[in-house]
């Protein structure tokens, strides 16, 4: 058994033609043959066949032609009149197939032969595909099923040969391959990125060649806090002044509005063919918004006439009774108003009377048809005299038209009058009940006095005949018209459903066929029968389903937490019994949930009729917060207790105790109140923080017992939910800014010791309180980057770059675990969870033809492509990377390459100190060709050829430190040790070195260790270890790189931005792979006076991340290490001073202006402006970071992104929680960049505190300056 719904009718029900044919000759013998026109083949199919009025002994023969091929299906002799069915075996066909059925009757002095087409079609099993819900939120799981059945519904286990799931762009971004369903049921799941695109979304499922698609959307909505229902009318008339429309919320409103104004002759030239109403709903207290609209169609019709209780016939000088009915336009009647009735066409139409409707809108009138011609008669309902043409947006009553025909008689060359009618049943059928199917006859213009017929009944379902049978009609004087009735039972079985046909004929003595038809939907009717319930059928929240609190017992302190949008999605077996109770979680959404269930087994499918829980919480509580707060500023923290009850309670809010923070009382100080039905009460406190960092506040409500009365009632208290507790978290931050120091070392004692120290001190102007300080351990060079894999940089990461940069240290590390044997399944598990998501992201920055752009618009960035190109490559040994994605990137590069071999650059390089010495298109090719190279294209592929060729031209002429390092991985890669042992004689000529520590840097400066250096080091690293044989001393050499790059790491176990974090991480992971030892193990002793830690290192947690808090600092720390084992040890400083005021080649100015009358409810406006004033001529791309005033957000009413004066310079817009991040393409040099962002207040927050606003270069993160800003209202 699985829950939730399954769609599992759509596209089921075949309408099937059946064809029915009838042949004989007068007064001589006659057959009628019946079939589906379309068959399933390789089924066993039906067919019915009639014999009527034979005069002589007959064969009936039918045969199946294919060609040349004959198969005979039914041989039948008689002598007497006959109505059967027959089975017989359909041909296999391999996909369509049209045949031939013949029919041959013969006798002794009788013969005839006809033939009819029929179509053979073989069905797939029905595949479908479920997911949990239509429409997802990026960053949601996907969740889906996969089932297979028969035309039966009996399902099977089937393999898939493919699964795959597409973005909106037909991008795969999940695939499983050759994988089978269990117990008949394929699940599934596929996590969206946080950045998945909007739009329509695509699941396939491959079967051989079949493919089952099923869609879902991916769009950011919120769900709404209540639920509106609107009830207004489809249609209304230019000529009513009024329409009337009702809303549902949690009352009912019935509304009367006035479209008069619309409808005046001013108005009318702009009127359209339709009206929109839209209505917002806005909730007391919360001020949260829904708003509902329908779209009503205008019309120029008022109303119509309309004949009724008409007679189909007449006989000519009879009498015609009949009445007409004339109502407005949603069917009220009208009347006292005139209406005509007229006889003949259009503009021939003459009036024959003139008529008054009653109460009713009725007219009732007898027509003497003495004076008409003696022919069908042609009549009109009008409310106009003669017959009128309606003229351009002029209001009219429609007409209605009907032709009474002349009782003739019956004749097989003449249309004929008769008629069979299947009376309607109340549908949808039920499932095994028993239905009488009524068929009404009326047999007109018979000259036969006595005759006898049968009328013969077939039901089809599913294109299949699957009952039939016929019944005696005798018909005695019938003076030209007979009627009555003939009925037959059905019973409604799994075989029937989702629908019934039924067909019925009959021949009259007048040799014509009279047929009837009708269609019946049946239940959803399955050979399993299943049910589902809750009990209880409500709940409270936090309560298991299948356990009931009783009255009486104390109450359970419940926070709610748990605010699924889909709840349930799970698979349970049934066992012998048939049934299983299967207990859960109630969520804390106060709401009803609709559950459905389906159960397969060996004999079918069954579906479960909804079931539903309702989730009510007798009385909740909602505590109102700001997000943080820094340390000074004070808040009123309010607690919101609503009352669902019918019923008055008597209410008492307790905030917990904590030393956290301190509260007072509001100046009510009341914490006990009467609540009654549907009634709300916010109770205050000032909340005043006493410690930094993350703190929890807990607030519960409790309905006591009380004697007081409230409202004229004694207070109730609710046998279950009578307490609501709410925990929310406040981060209370220190004053200023925050800074970071790292002090690394990577320390392999070789069986001996080896000693470090630090001085710990902290600058003068400290923020009291701020300062924290911790040692960490760990037996591996990729350890801490392995901790934090996710975190690597404390850095927003908004654009193509910056995702692929996050993306390829996880691929890194995966191969580093992975090639000594260190990878376990929890640690691969969540590496290609971070790849997966990553993937899907970096397709928000593709383009058309395959190139990645920084924002996902305009040109391709040859440096981007290549990027993702290289890592794509690598990740998809771990993870399912569409190759058409790959092959698309290395087609648009390919496309780069000059005749030369150079690789023509297009979009910008991410950081320009890159440039200088050479023209960049060595760099671009340089890099390229490293790229594919890393993906093993071989170096006779022409494109790499091509690209060595151009970059050995220009080698002797590079004087670019950058470009000399990325040369020589480059050229180490393709094993030219000469060009390589050219280029390394270059970079020991500028190398920079200092003890054990080796570096490089841009500008050939021993203070240079900016990101660059540290990039410039790592292809350094890259290019001594990439060789066939690596020897003593180039580990030796690579070591001293290694220590100096170590040192460079933050607290994260990345750098300073991204190009540096993947260089260095890809050089670290090759060393630590060529220098790994599975044996020896160490300790680490980490001590000042009064403060000692001790670590322990071995092979068995030589990946376990170890950290300890350290108390004494300022002071000196001494650093041991004894023992056999490499450790990483690092002490991170973090501490907070004054927002500094000074700034380099970048700087920010902002202020500040807003109206202040309000005491609560600022609207202020944050004017901010960006120079760059450094050597460049212009900046790399600049983020602008923004800290929100405490209590205020900015101006979401577009949500996404937030409403901020664009210009071209800006890229993207993002919000995370009390910060608003702004991308700068650039800026260049000298011209400032001005900006305005609108900060709303949506709590009051006292001694409010300036925030800070922060602009640096992303690549260069050393160039970046800060300010405060504060509100000019306080």
């Amino acid at each position: 058994m699985a829950f939730n719904a399954l769609c599992i009718w759509k596209g089921l029900l075949f309408v099937s033609s059946l064809f029915l044919s009838v042949h004989g000759k007068a007064s001589g013998p006659s057959f009628m043959v019946t079939f589906p026109a379309l068959i399933e083949s390789g089924s066993e199919a039906k067919l019915c066949a009639s014999l009527l009025k034979p005069n002589e002994s007959l064969v009936m023969n039918i045969y199946l032609l294919d060609g040349d091929q004959s198969t005979l299906l039914l041989q039948e002799k008689a002598e007497k009149e006959f109505h059967r069915c027959f089975n017989f075996q359909t041909p296999q066909v391999e996909a369509e197939s049209v045949q031939t059925m013949k029919v041959e009757l013969q006798g002794e002095n009788f013969k005839m032969t006809e033939e009819r087409k029929v179509l053979f079609r073989r069905y797939n099993p029905l595949t479908l595909i479920q997911t949990d819900k239509p429409i997802y939120i990026p960053g949601q799981t996907v969740n889906f099923r996969v089932v297979t059945m028969d035309k039966t519904f009996v399902p099977f286990d089937q393999k898939y040969s493919t699964v795959v799931l597409e973005d909106n762009q037909n991008n795969r971004i999940g695939q499983w391959t050759n994988i089978s369903s269990t117990r008949w049921i394929l699940q599934l799941s596929h996590q969206l990125n946080p950045e998945a695109r909007q739009g329509r979304y695509k699941l396939k499922a491959y079967i051989g060649e079949q493919v089952i698609t099923h869609y879902f959307e991916v769009k950011k909505y919120v769900l709404p806090k209540f639920e509106m229902t609107m009830n207004a009318p489809k249609e209304i008339s230019f000529g009513d002044s009024k329409m009337n429309m009702e809303m549902n919320t949690r009352g009912c409103a019935s509304l009367t509005l006035d479209t008069s104004v619309f409808f005046n002759s001013k108005n009318e030239r702009f009127l359209k063919e339709q009206l929109t109403v839209k209505v917002n709903v806005t909730e007391e207290g919360t001020e949260n918004t829904l708003e509902k609209s329908a779209t009503i169609s205008l019309t120029y019709e008022s109303g119509k006439a309309t004949f009724t209780e008409l007679p189909k016939i007449y006989e000519h000088g009879s009498i015609i009774h009949g009445k007409i009915k004339l109502a407005n336009l949603n069917g009220a009647p009208l009347q006292n108003k005139e209406v005509y009735i007229l006889e003949g066409k259009m503009w021939s139409s003459k009036r024959l009377l003139n008529l008054t409707t009653d109460s009713d809108g009725l007219a009732s009138f007898s027509l003497n048809t003495s004076s008409l011609s003696k022919s069908d008669i042609n009549l009109m309902a009008s409310a106009y005299p003669e017959f009128k043409l309606q003229g351009f947006k002029n209001l009219y009553f429609s007409t209605d038209e009907k032709t009474i025909r002349l009782l003739r008689p019956a004749s097989s060359y003449t249309p004929t009058l008769s008629e069979l009618i299947i009376e309607n049943i109340e549908q949808p059928l039920k499932c095994d009940a028993e239905f009488t199917v009524t068929i009404k006859y009326y047999f007109i213009g018979e000259t036969v006095e006595d005759f006898k017929t049968d009328i013969v009944y077939i039901v089809l379902s599913r294109g299949v005949i699957v009952h039939h049978g016929y019944e005696k009609v005798e018909v005695k004087s019938s003076d030209g018209a007979a009627s009555g009735t003939v009925s037959f039972k059905l019973s409604v079985r799994a075989d029937l459903a989702p629908a019934v046909q039924i067909l019925a004929y009959c021949v009259l003595p007048s040799d014509n066929v009279v047929t009837g038809s009708t269609k019946f939907d049946t239940e959803k009717c399955l050979r399993n029968n299943v049910s589902l319930q809750f009990s209880p059928a409500k709940a409270v929240p936090d309560r298991m389903g299948s356990r009931v609190q009783e009255a009486g017992r104390p109450g359970v302190k419940t926070v709610r937490t748990f605010f699924p949008e889909t709840w349930i999605w799970q698979l349970t077996e049934v066992g012998d019994s048939g049934s299983a109770q299967v207990p859960v979680t109630v969520p804390d959404t106060i709401t009803s949930w609709e559950t459905e269930a389906f159960c397969l087994s060996s004999k079918g499918l069954g579906l479960a009729p909804p079931a539903q829980l309702t989730v009510f919480q007798p009385f909740f509580l909602e505590l109102s917060l700001p997000y943080s707060i820094i340390r000074g500023e004070i808040f009123e923290l309010k607690a919101t207790v609503f009352n669902y009850l019918s019923k008055c309670i008597m209410v008492k809010v307790t905030p917990a105790p904590s030393s956290d923070y301190t509260l007072k009382a509001s100046s009510d100080d009341q914490y006990s109140s009467c609540l009654c039905a549907n009634g709300r009460k916010t109770f205050k406190w000032i909340l005043t923080p006493s410690v930094l960092g993350l703190l929890n506040i807990t607030v519960s409500a409790e309905a006591e017992a009380s004697q007081t009365v409230c409202d004229n009632e004694i207070v109730s208290v609710p046998e279950r939910g009578r307490i609501d507790t709410v925990t929310r978290s406040l981060l209370v931050q220190a004053e200023g800014t925050e800074k970071t120091e790292t002090y690394s070392w990577l320390l392999c004692p070789k069986g001996d010791s080896l000693s470090e120290e630090v001085d710990l001190t902290l600058p003068k102007d400290v923020i009291e309180g701020s300062a924290r300080s911790s040692v960490s351990v760990i037996g591996d060079i990729l350890g801490r980057a392995l901790k934090n894999l996710d975190g690597l940089l404390q850095m927003p990461y908004g654009c193509g770059e910056q995702n692929i940069a996050i993306l390829s240290p996880n691929i890194y590390i995966l191969q580093y675990l992975e090639n000594t044997k260190q990878l376990t399944s929890a640690i691969r598990e969540r590496a290609t969870g971070f790849l997966k998501s990553g993937y899907q992201r970096q397709l928000n920055y593709r383009l058309y033809n395959g190139a990645y752009s920084t924002f996902g618009q305009g040109n391709g960035n040859t440096w981007l492509t290549a990027f993702v190109l290289r890592s794509f490559g690598k990740a998809q040994k771990y993870i399912f990377i569409d190759p058409k994605i790959i092959q698309s990137a290395k087609k648009w590069l390919i496309n780069k390459q000059d005749s030369d071999g150079c690789f023509i650059p297009q979009g910008r390089l991410f950081n320009n100190r890159m440039k200088g010495g050479v023209n960049d298109n060595v760099t671009m090719t340089a890099y390229i060709t490293a790229s594919l190279l890393e993906l093993e294209t071989p170096i006779t592929d022409p494109v790499v050829t091509k690209g060595l060729s151009c970059l050995k031209a220009v080698t002797e002429d590079v004087n670019n430190i950058y470009t000399t390092a990325l040369l020589a991985y480059t050229f180490s890669l393709a094993r030219d040790t000469d060009t390589r042992q050219q280029l390394f004689k270059k970079l020991e000529g500028v190398a920079i070195s200092d003890g054990s520590h080796l570096h490089w840097s841009q500008s050939g400066s021993a203070d240079d260790s900016d990101s660059l250096a540290v990039e410039i080091s790592s292809y350094v690293l890259l290019a001594v270890l990439t060789t066939d044989s690596v020897t003593p001393a180039d580990l030796g050499f690579a070591n001293r790189i290694v220590s100096w790059l170590v040192k460079q790491q933050n607290a994260y176990g990345g750098f300073s931005s991204t190009q540096d974090t993947v260089v260095a991480l890809q050089a670290l992971s090759l060393y630590a792979t060529k220098v790994f030892s599975s044996d020896g193990s160490s300790t680490v002793t980490v001590q000042s006076a009064g403060d000692t830690h001790h670590f322990d290192v071995n092979q068995d947690n030589k990946l376990l991340y170890q950290e300890k808090q350290l108390q004494n600092v300022p002071a000196k720390y001494s650093i041991e290490v004894k023992g056999s084992a490499c450790v990483s040890v690092q002490i991170a400083q973090f501490y907070n001073i004054p927002t500094p005021t000074e700034a380099k080649t970048l700087s920010i100015d902002a202020k500040i202006e807003g109206d202040c009358k309000k005491t609560f409810g600022q609207d202020l406006l944050l004017n901010f402006t960006v120079t760059y004033n450094g050597p460049q001529a212009k900046s790399n791309m600049v983020i602008v970071d923004i800290k929100l005033l405490s209590g205020f957000t900015a101006d979401t009413s577009l949500l996404e992104p937030p409403p901020i004066s664009r210009t071209s310079l800006v890229e993207r817009l993002d919000s995370k929680d009390d910060h608003v991040i702004v991308y700068l393409k650039e800026v260049q040099k000298n011209i400032p960049v001005n900006l305005q962002i609108e900060l709303k207040q949506v709590l009051p927050v006292k001694n409010l505190k300036p925030a800070v606003i922060k602009v640096y270069d992303y690549y260069q993160t050393s160039d970046q300056s800060e300010m405060e800003y504060s509100s000019h209202c306080e």
